[in-house]
């Protein structure tokens, strides 16, 4: 019976290719949103249970009690791992472990890469593959294991075994050979890292600690459990832990010294503090999903409106069955089996899509490095086997039963009737145009508001600047005058933070009120180097010592939130210091849009030391003169890390994220538009077989191609209205939301995103109807009515 079913299946499938076809491309780009979606949301929710270890694992925790209440830490006292292995015979294995930053130099380039400072026992806990070298290289305290990634940056596709490179740990110059490479991490490690060091590394760096200073050095501890044990057994032995640590350090006292599953880890990771994972990327998640979805629901709804229109060709099979004695039940099933075998091939189809368009585009995007591993990942095949059983019965489910119930008597008197006024399928029609008005006017608004944004005004000049770091305050007045000696700078200046990167929080008081301002110190001169737009009043004179210790510079969202108007007699104190506002400056945007502009206090210095330099270039050489600076810069600081950027690019990171997320949205409502035209077109093409003879006999009888037109036209558009109507409604709700959401500063969704969908769709419509009457009108009718 079941040879016979998938048989049947396959004819019927093959007898109809191009609705075939629709059918199975719909669902399998559905199938291939789904699987990025799912995979970026695995990553995040399944990492490390590739481990095979991971049931034996669990971190050292513990708690303390805060004014919040009480907290758990992921870190936990450094001597504490040598008394785990006195104290219990359980334990199979631990490793130390901790995570820092350290300058990486390299053929005189320096990089600040992530670092994770193990003992060697690590690579033996947790199994990472290796493409050269071996993971014990770590046992040799002078051998380091870089990942895939940073191997290839530094040395190309050459193996780099026995390559040397040079960490700066607290400051010391330490110098490694590289001893392995790992192959290319996947997402879902539990790890973040670009190379791991021997910890032996960075306790030769430190100076020696007291007893108490050692018990306030903090890391993870890991411990392997021997098979059977649970972590219950060893909690006598932790409480005798705890009660020495306390004795030790009684200012802040465990309340609890616990072990935390490792498979339990990202599932708490909001209650551990310090832990191993600390952000679960709520919002992308969402995101992803949400399109995903949509694209599903699209693909979902086009199949069951063509899969009702495809049973007017097998009325007649469907009688003949029912007469000769076949069950409600066993057609039923032909129907779900031969939508099982669409759903197979969309699956087949959609990883295909997945892993050779949709993924590579994406990690480009996302900047990760997500892959579909159907050999090595057993949550995919889950999620496969419950993603073609949920399409299997969402999308035939209610075609199967509806076809399997009409009667025999009804079909052979041919008044049973399939899809010309089908509400079903015209609701599932509107719908699908509400979702894709819904997408495209997301991406259409979500285009205009980058646009707007990547033009928008910063409020001050940021071309022609280059901003530098000062490792060393000390090299300060050294570089500066370096710097300055260049043919190319104009000006120079220095500050404590440069505009475009995160402020000084502090509080100013003004008539025993407390105001939240962001606080920037700086050379005299920065404002106008900067060409901040004088507002009010006047610039610090860097000349006068009163201005460097009683005046500062504010911006309009400063005097609007205290409620002042300039000038004013008023005092301010920051830091127990007075001072008073000699300037207002217009407001100027100090992060990036996606953030509100915040009150601002610029304090102009003396001719101190700072963390950074901005240098004013001749017009047009700040990009060609980067190398130059680069240059002079690292001969003051051999093993810095250079720093240096174009004002114009301190935004650059956020446009790139931002640019990102509109390329997946701007794919999502593309993709929408697309499946609803694919769906349409399979349906009217359905609907036009279905009623080719009546269209054949109107044309006889003096029917033009406007009155056909008319009356194909007539439902579609009526579909197109009512979708209008709630697409345009949900879009702007929705989308407004999501982009207050993002943006502090958007375009909001106004005429041009709204038409732009309902034109697009109404366009597509169009087209697709027009192909199919022009068919119509182009047919012989003989040749149609001759069977008559």
């Amino acid at each position: 019976m079941l040879k016979n079913y998938i048989l049947i299946a396959w004819r019927n499938l093959v007898k109809q290719k191009w609705t075939t076809f629709i059918s199975v491309f719909g669902l399998a780009c559905a199938v291939g949103c789904c699987l990025v979606a799912y995979l970026f949301i695995e990553q995040v929710w399944f990492k490390g249970m590739l481990q095979p270890n991971k049931n034996e694992i669990y971190q050292l925790t513990y708690t303390v009690e805060k004014e919040e209440g009480k907290v758990k830490f992921g870190t936990v006292a450094e001597p504490i791992s040598e008394l785990l292995s006195d104290e219990f015979s359980q334990i199979k294995a631990q490793t130390q472990v901790r995570s820092g930053f350290p300058i990486l130099i390299h053929d005189l380039e320096s990089f600040n890469q992530r670092a994770m400072y193990v003992d060697p026992g690590f690579v033996e806990m947790f199994s990472f593959k290796m493409k050269y070298g071996y993971p014990l290289a770590l046992s040799n305290p002078d051998q380091v294991i870089l990942t895939y990634e940073l191997s290839e940056k530094l040395f190309g596709n050459a193996n780099p075994i026995g390559q040397e490179i040079t960490l700066v740990l607290n400051g010391k110059e330490t110098f490694h050979k590289v001893g392995g490479v790992m192959k290319k991490l996947n997402d879902m490690e539990m790890f973040n890292f670009d190379l791991l060091v021997n910890i032996e590394n960075i306790q030769s760096t430190v100076n020696a600690l007291s007893l108490k200073e050692s018990w306030n050095s903090e890391l993870w501890i890991f411990l392997q459990l021997e098979k059977d044990i649970s972590p219950n057994q060893l909690q006598s032995g932790l409480e005798e832990i705890k009660r020495r640590q306390n004795e030790i350090n009684p200012e802040s006292p465990y309340l609890s010294l616990d072990l935390e599953a490792y498979t339990d880890l990202v599932k708490k990771s909001g209650e551990i503090k310090n832990g191993v994972i600390n952000f679960l990327a709520i919002g992308p998640q969402i995101l992803l999903g949400a399109i995903a979805l949509f694209v599903l629901i699209l693909a979902v709804f086009n199949y069951i409106n063509i899969s009702i229109l495809m049973a007017t060709s097998r009325l007649k099979e469907i009688g003949i069955r029912k007469v000769i004695g076949s069950r409600k039940g066993q057609l039923v099933s032909q129907f779900l089996s031969e939508n099982l075998m669409v759903c197979f091939f969309s699956i087949a189809l959609g990883c295909f899509l997945a892993t050779v368009f949709l993924l590579p585009g994406f990690n480009q995007i996302a900047s990760k490095s997500l892959k579909l591993d159907l050999l090595n990942d057993p949550y995919i095949w889950v999620f496969l086997v419950g993603l073609i059983g949920f399409i299997t019965l969402a999308s035939g489910l209610y075609p199967a039963v509806f076809v399997s119930s009409f009667k025999p008597v009804s079909i052979f008197k041919g008044n049973q009737q399939i899809g010309s006024k089908s509400f079903l399928t015209s609701v599932l029609l509107t719908f699908q145009f509400t979702l894709a008005i819904i997408s495209l006017v997301a991406a259409v608004a979500f285009l205009q508001t980058n646009y707007i944004n990547e033009n928008r005004d910063w409020g001050y000049d940021n071309g022609d600047k280059i901003i530098v770091n000062v490792p060393d305050t000390k090299e300060y007045f050294n570089l500066k005058d370096k710097l300055m000696a260049m043919a190319a700078v104009e000006e120079i200046s220095g500050s404590e933070n440069y505009v475009g990167q995160w402020q000084e929080e502090k509080e100013v008081v003004y008539k025993e009120q407390q105001y939240a301002i962001e606080y920037l110190n700086a050379e005299g001169n920065y404002p106008k180097l900067l060409d901040l737009k004088l507002k009010n009043g006047r610039f610090p004179d860097p000349n006068l010592i009163s201005d460097q210790e009683e005046s500062i510079l504010v911006n309009e969202k400063f005097m609007q939130e205290l409620g002042l108007v300039f000038p004013t007699e008023d005092s301010f104190t920051i830091d127990s210091v007075r001072y008073q506002v000699v300037g207002v400056v217009e407001d100027f945007h100090n992060t990036f849009f996606q953030y509100p502009i915040q009150p601002m206090v610029i304090r102009s210095g003396g001719d101190s030391t700072y963390n950074y330099l901005t240098l004013r270039m001749s017009s047009g050489t700040a990009a060609s003169s980067m190398d130059l600076v680069k240059k002079n810069w690292r001969e003051i600081f051999p093993n810095g890390l250079f720093e240096g950027k174009l004002q114009a690019d301190v935004f650059e990171n956020s446009i790139e994220d931002v640019r990102g997320v509109q390329n997946i949205i701007l794919f999502g409502g593309i993709l929408s538009m697309l499946l609803s035209a694919m769906g349409l077109f399979g349906l009217v093409s359905l609907n036009m077989n279905a009623r080719i003879k009546d269209f054949c006999v109107r044309k006889i009888f003096g029917a033009g191609i406007g009155d056909l037109s008319i009356k194909l036209f007539k439902r579609y558009l009526i579909s197109w209205l009512v979708a209008s109507v709630l697409g345009g409604i949900l879009a702007y709700l929705a989308v407004v939301n999501f982009l207050d959401y993002l943006f502090a500063f958007h375009s909001g969704v106004g005429l041009i995103p709204l038409a732009t969908g309902l034109m697009v769709l109404l366009i597509v419509i169009g087209l697709t109807v027009s192909s199919q009457i022009w068919k119509v009108y182009k047919v012989n009718p003989s040749q149609i009515l001759k069977s008559e």
